[in-house]
């Protein structure tokens, strides 16, 4: 349960584990969890998505659930997406990339980015049928973070100095990665049956083509990358399921 509440508390604006501070085990062991906060946010989401459409929001309804997606991360995600692109659009040198990256100032590539990505969850959710809508909700955010925990685990840290990614320590065992991964896949049979986990491998695959590319141009990872492709996994999520619909 602390696991839960400490991941619960680090990935959206809850404040479950309150005021205590944690050290790399306790920040190590919360990666199980990271699929299941995914779930929660994902539960809220849907249910947005219920209630938008019991009362005819429409486009409307769409896009008080892409600002609600964002409210309920404080935007963290976002903000990592932005100065990922930032830097790796930069055309530098790896140093200079990862200082960029570590500038509070957002850049062209950054909004470009993140217009972008709001752009296509805004414009695929509005695609959706509401039964897929709620599907959809329901498995991105929880595909997000079993990205980030793939992440996490894979690659090492790219920066030499302290950083929010860095917490985790050297305790982020590969063990956690595939337990996130074995609830991902359940939780989109589940709800999907095999349309969705073949549409979640898919998603997932995709991710981490990207975690290695990002991986091999920064030397590793940040706590920005990590959710670059949270952000990036989500969104892939939604393209899926709007291309496969008519496997459901």
């Amino acid at each position: 349960m602390a696991s839960f509440l400490l991941a619960l508390s680090f990935l959206t604006i809850i404040p479950a584990y309150g005021n205590r501070v944690a050290g790399e085990k306790e920040m190590a062991n919360s990666l199980y969890a990271y699929p299941l906060v995914g779930l929660l946010i994902g539960g809220l989401l849907a249910l947005a998505a219920y209630v938008s459409d019991i009362l005819a929001l429409g486009l409307g309804g769409d896009g008080v659930i892409v600002v609600l997606w964002i409210i309920l991360t404080g935007g963290l995600h976002m903000d990592g997406l932005m100065d990922t692109a930032d830097g790796l659009f930069s055309g530098r040198d790896r140093e200079r990339k990862l200082e960029i990256m570590k500038d509070s100032r957002v850049g062209a590539m950054g909004v470009i980015a993140l217009g972008a990505v709001l752009l296509l969850k805004f414009s695929l959710l509005a695609s959706l049928p509401v039964y897929h809508k709620i599907l959809a909700l329901l498995l991105a955010p929880v595909i997000g973070r079993a990205a980030m925990v793939y992440s996490i685990v894979h690659f090492p840290y790219a920066r030499s100095g302290p950083g929010l990614g860095k917490c985790f320590g050297e305790k982020a065992g590969r063990g956690k990665f595939l337990a996130a991964a074995a609830f991902t896949l359940i939780a989109a049979f589940i709800a999907a049956g095999l349309a969705g986990v073949m549409l979640t491998l898919a998603t997932l695959l995709t991710a981490a083509v990207m975690a290695k590319g990002i991986g091999s141009i920064l030397g590793g990872q940040t706590g920005d990358t990590y959710g670059a492709l949270c952000e990036a996994s989500e969104t892939i999520f939604l393209i899926a399921i709007v291309i496969g619909m008519a496997g459901f």
